[in-house]
């Protein structure tokens, strides 16, 4: 519900001044939307080339799924995450994570007790473990940027569709108001000098 407006010259002046605040505000939350926008088309773009880069790997690898089965033991200390390395970068006022690195644990091992494509599988195991999680860091990229663009949006129409219009139409009211208070100053002036004038 609006609520109840005084017909008044510093009414007059407040709605002025909350419409002057609208105004500048609107276009700061337009670019923001756009901002938001633009950032989303180049996610969804990098997630789908991530997508399309991890089917590729896991595809290539599907060759080596009887050596990776053989290697499991082996394979499992120099597969196991330590860290997971990501920045902070600032879209339109939200911090959204970027990617930097997986940090695996490094166990050592010896060259010669290990088969000769023990690296191979291992570099290919841990390529596919970064994509994919490179993969999860974008996904959480689209749905921030995608929670701070509807919620922008939702901010642009309460100014456009409700905050805006209802304070054009107080100060429309004001406006009226004053001016038939005004007609009717002078209409009472008038009066009064004609009375005056009569001597009465």
């Amino acid at each position: 519900m609006a609520e109840r407006i005084k017909l008044n010259k510093v009414s007059l002046r407040e709605q002025k001044q909350k419409m002057a605040l609208y105004q500048r505000f609107l276009p700061a939350l337009e670019a923001r939307k756009q901002q938001f926008l633009m950032q989303l088309g180049v996610v969804r773009k990098d997630i789908r080339k991530q997508e399309n880069a991890l089917a590729q790997l896991i595809a290539d690898m599907a060759l080596w799924v009887p050596l990776v089965r053989d290697m499991e033991g082996q394979l499992k200390p120099f597969i196991k995450i330590r860290q997971i390395r990501v920045a902070l970068h600032n879209v339109a006022g939200l911090k959204i994570p970027l990617f930097e690195e997986v940090v695996f644990e490094d166990p050592s091992y010896s060259v010669f007790a290990t088969s000769y494509s023990f690296e191979i599988v291992l570099e290919r195991l841990r390529e596919a473990i970064r994509r994919r999680e490179k993969l999860k860091i974008l996904l959480e990229q689209e749905r921030i940027l995608a929670d701070g663009f509807r919620k922008t949006s939702q901010r642009i129409n309460l100014y456009e569709q409700r905050l805006i219009p209802e304070c054009r139409e107080a100060l429309r009211k004001i406006a009226v108001y004053l001016q038939d208070q005004q007609a009717a100053a002078v209409g009472v002036a008038k009066v009064a000098k004609r009375l005056l004038e009569a001597g009465l």
